[in-house]
């Protein structure tokens, strides 16, 4: 993130650099109103935004693409485009988080398939003393490409499962830890309440208020995030026996 040339910033293990501004200007204003601040060439606006979003960010495309050069890249990417198409953004259409992570999914989908694309160099063995044929010789008797990988493009509904996967499983951190307990039992272990509750010693009452919590406070998170928003916009009422509907059929 260092080409980023809007203010000063320290750099933070794990994560691209955080601009640390003043509490009052990050923590009061509006997304709507540091952004129209943004767009008139604010950079304290910008660092405030930045510091608030990049976690959300960088975790989510970081799970997609697992290189944390290219989650660098993807996010420098991101805010990049927030800062020169700053006056493209209606309040009115969504939440800001919402329009940041729909354009690190399509810069993390591009960065997919670069990846996919790049020449993968191939260890070929010398020819024996024997006279027994070397790799090279045998790759280009059958007319095989020496040292190009072959492209992998992903299939489009698998790339949005992992994208969506990776951005609850990110919005999942930001909880406390027994509503994202709850969760994870649920999401990925695939347990009904009744499950959680003998594993975890809680009493089944507990077990449903928090999970009842934690879905909400998921939904208020991502209710606005395009492909997202819609699998959280009604979570379900604690007690039907599982707490994601579906139990281990959820998005993978």
């Amino acid at each position: 993130m260092g080409r980023f040339h809007v203010g000063d910033r320290t750099e933070t293990a794990g994560l691209p650099g955080t601009y640390h501004v003043t509490d009052d200007l990050a923590a009061t204003p509006t997304d709507a109103e540091l952004m129209a601040r943004v767009a008139a060439g604010d950079e304290q606006a910008f660092a405030a935004l930045y510091d608030r979003h990049v976690h959300a960010v960088y975790g989510a495309v970081m799970r997609y693409l697992g290189d944390p050069g290219a989650a660098e890249d993807v996010v420098q990417e991101t805010y990049l485009a927030m800062w020169t198409r700053s006056d493209t953004y209606a309040p009115e259409t969504g939440s800001l988080a919402g329009w940041l992570l729909t354009i690190a999914r399509h810069r993390a989908i591009d960065r997919l398939r670069s990846m996919a694309r790049r020449p993968l160099l191939v260890g070929l063995a010398p020819a024996t003393s024997e006279g027994t044929e070397s790799d090279m010789e045998r790759l280009l008797a059958l007319g095989q490409p020496v040292a190009v990988a072959a492209m992998t493009d992903e299939p489009p509904d698998l790339a949005e499962r992992r994208w969506v996967r990776a951005v609850i499983q990110t919005a999942m951190e930001e909880m406390p830890e027994p509503e994202r307990q709850v969760l994870e039992l649920a999401y990925d272990a695939g347990l009904s309440q009744v499950e959680i509750a003998r594993r975890l010693g809680w009493p089944l009452g507990t077990v449903k208020t928090r999970t009842r919590r934690a879905l909400l406070r998921l939904r208020a998170m991502l209710e606005n995030v395009p492909d997202i928003g819609p699998l959280v916009a009604s979570p379900p009422v604690p007690g039907n026996g599982r707490a994601f509907e579906g139990g281990r059929h959820g998005p993978h």
